[in-house]
């Protein structure tokens, strides 16, 4: 019974040192982090180490013994001795935590497993496996988004590459368009001015005839006019009014005529009936002439001696003028200017490509929050030059036709020139002009389309033409990728910021130089952008004046580098296996 005894004693003895021994080493790893065991390591085995700063060393008694023996707090990794300490919450069933040891025994449970609460003043329940089911049907979740959104963001990259070579060839096919084209401008051209050319030597031959018809009549006119004074002079007395003998050897202007025409002798107004009326033919002329007025006959007298130009020389001149506006407008090379768009004209693309319908379906939606998206068209004035159908040809093809036929049949030299050819030769001219204008607009904006950065693998192709916008109390937001930020209230729009580039590896979008703030900086915004099944706009905010932030959720931010990440961490949790 005596050595029952005696061996019941040591057990228990042994037992005591057992539990002791198991609770010092459990008090020696408390706030050690696991990858910081191997460090400890050494403390453990030699009972000596330095601070991890190599400042000094510490014993192993000297282990949270509640006071800072390291600088960097190595020494006290379980209590709130040291100010830079941290403490390691285990918390199986859940995430891990670290904590600065300032929160150690303060009263609160800041670790779900409560360890950081040990001293027993506060006890505290273990919620580990509680929140840890809600992270872990969380991070489920977002495997199950990163799966689906790898694989939409596989296709769009597919579809972007092709995109972008038929981009890349309609470029090159607008370019050897825009030279041939040039080509066919330069013939008309050079066409057209043969054509004006010739006009304009038939015009002056033309006018050349009027005239010296005009100097004939008026040649003629005179030796009639000499003739009538001669039989005149045969059939006066010989006591004529010394008046009007003076008269006729100096002829007042016709000025003092039309002013004064009651100053004429009563026989010279006698025989100037007599000469006009020799002058005129028919009766209808001896009628107009019998009715005239004392002052009127004056004027009349007075406009013949100053030589006035007959109705039918004036229509003369006038049927040449018209003839020749008629034949051809001489074009002004100085209009044929190109109508190309600069990057300060298209940035008001963000007012004026916003339709008042598009207005109207943000007014109805006045009194919900909403998020949504639309596409522009950068190229909706660009109609004139999309293909025909397959079966017809272009109209490449149909104005190298036309003007092929134009040169061949149109002679510049043929006269009287053609009045139709050489209207027409000036209308393909023209219409060459416009669409060469309108080919170089193109070529333009594909180039800027083109010069935009998509990111590694084009992955952002699908953005571009497109706009999304969110509905947050009275404003509607509106985020164009590669083109502006705006945000609107009713009828009023304020740029956000103009297109600038991707920030943080494509993490970010920035958008920068918009509207001024009153007394304040430039307008910005970036926009975020995370993993999504879909391009939306969302939690826009203004976290300092004039700067903005928002949320973007699309395909391109579904990285399978991301989804390895979540897939691991589902995997260091042997719980999560339980569940699945």
């Amino acid at each position: 019974m005596k050595i029952n005894t005696s061996i019941f004693t040591f057990f228990v003895l042994s037992s005591t040192l057992i539990l002791r021994s198991t609770a010092i080493s459990s008090n020696d790893r408390l706030g050690v982090a696991p990858e910081d065991e191997i460090y400890y390591k050494g403390l453990w085995s030699s009972g000596t180490i330095k601070c991890k700063d190599g400042s000094r060393t510490f014993t192993k008694s000297q282990l949270n013994d509640d006071f800072c023996d390291c600088f960097d707090g190595t020494d006290e990794p379980g209590t709130s001795a040291c100010p830079t300490g941290k403490f390691f919450c285990r918390n199986a069933g859940h995430s891990a935590l670290t904590l600065f040891s300032s929160r150690i025994n303060d009263g609160i449970c800041d670790c779900c497993d409560g360890s950081d609460e040990y001293d027993g003043k506060t006890r505290c329940k273990n919620t580990c496996w509680e929140a840890g089911k809600v992270a872990r049907d969380k991070l489920m979740e977002q495997i199950a988004l990163f799966q689906e959104g790898v694989a939409i963001r596989k296709h769009e990259i597919e579809q972007a590459k092709i995109s972008a070579a038929k981009d890349e060839a309609e470029l090159s096919n607008l370019k050897n368009e825009e030279k041939i084209l040039k080509g066919i401008v330069q013939q008309l051209k050079e066409h057209k001015e043969r054509i004006e050319k010739a006009v304009e030597k038939e015009r002056i031959q033309k006018e050349k005839e009027v005239k010296q018809k005009k100097e004939a009549e008026e040649s003629e006119s005179k030796e009639h006019k000499s003739e009538e004074k001669v039989d005149a002079g045969e059939q006066e007395p010989v006591n004529n009014n010394d008046d009007e003998a003076a008269i006729l050897d100096n002829p007042p202007s016709g000025q003092n005529l039309k002013e004064n025409p009651a100053e004429l002798p009563v026989d010279v107004v006698q025989n100037a009936h007599a000469s006009l009326d020799n002058g005129e033919k028919g009766e209808d002329a001896t009628k107009d002439i019998d009715s005239l007025s004392r002052e009127d006959l004056g004027r009349e007298i007075g406009s013949r001696w100053t030589g006035k130009k007959t109705d039918q020389q004036d229509h003369d001149i006038n049927d040449v003028k018209n003839d020749y506006e008629t034949s051809v407008n001489v074009h002004d090379e100085e209009n044929n200017g190109y109508d190309t768009e600069t990057d300060e004209d298209h940035q008001h693309y963000d007012d004026d490509e916003d339709t008042e319908a598009h207005m109207d379906d943000v007014g109805d939606a006045a009194n919900d929050d909403s998020s949504s998206s639309y596409n522009y068209d950068p190229d909706d004035d660009m109609d004139m030059l999309d293909m025909e159908t397959e079966s017809s040809p272009s109209w490449f093809e149909k104005i190298q036709r036309t003007v092929r036929n134009i040169l061949q049949n149109v002679n510049p030299f043929q006269t009287p020139v053609d009045v139709s050819e050489a209207e027409n030769v000036k209308k393909e001219y023209d219409e060459a002009i416009t669409k060469l204008s309108k080919l170089k607009s193109k070529i333009s904006r594909l180039k800027k389309k083109l010069g935009n950065d998509f990111g590694p693998e084009k992955e952002f192709y699908s953005l571009y033409g497109q706009c999304f916008e969110s509905k947050q109390n009275k404003y509607v937001y509106k985020v164009c990728p590669f083109k502006q930020a705006t945000q609107e209230e009713g009828y009023s729009t304020t740029r956000l910021g103009k297109w600038e580039k991707f920030e943080e590896s494509y993490n970010v979008m920035l958008f920068s130089n918009g509207d001024n703030c009153w007394n304040g900086p430039d307008r910005s915004l970036k926009a975020r952008l995370r993993c999504g099944l879909k391009v939306e706009l969302a939690d826009v905010d203004e976290p300092s004046r004039c700067e903005y932030a928002a949320m973007l959720t699309t395909p391109a931010l579904c990285l399978e580098g991301k989804l390895k990440e979540l897939e691991d961490e589902l995997d260091k949790q042997p719980q999560f296996h339980d569940e699945l």
